[in-house]
């Protein structure tokens, strides 16, 4: 078939046929299409790894933020029912620049 759509080309035909014969099997774009993918998918694992570790980080925070915001709310309501304490006024801020 070949013969057909490259008949005025046979040289070409032939040198393809041979270099696709000495590589024998993977053509070198192919190899190195194939190297490219392997080498997204080893950081796109690493990349997931640290998004996962993020991921436990941030929620680790989330809990210790809850907790510490519970444990605020309690110490103020103890704090508002002993009617010992006597609140200050809030210090006075400057408004934010336009």
């Amino acid at each position: 078939m070949p013969d057909v759509a490259y008949g005025d080309h046979k040289d070409l035909v032939e040198e393809f046929q041979a270099r696709a014969k000495a590589q024998h099997g993977t053509p070198a774009a192919m190899q190195e299409l194939a190297n490219q993918k392997a080498e997204l998918k080893r950081k796109l694992v690493r990349r997931d790894g640290s998004l996962g570790q993020g991921a436990r980080v941030t929620a680790a925070l989330r809990r210790i933020v809850a907790e510490l915001d519970l444990e605020l709310d309690q110490a103020r309501e103890e704090l508002g029912l002993s009617g010992n304490v006597t609140r200050l006024p809030t210090p006075w801020r400057r408004p934010a620049r336009r």
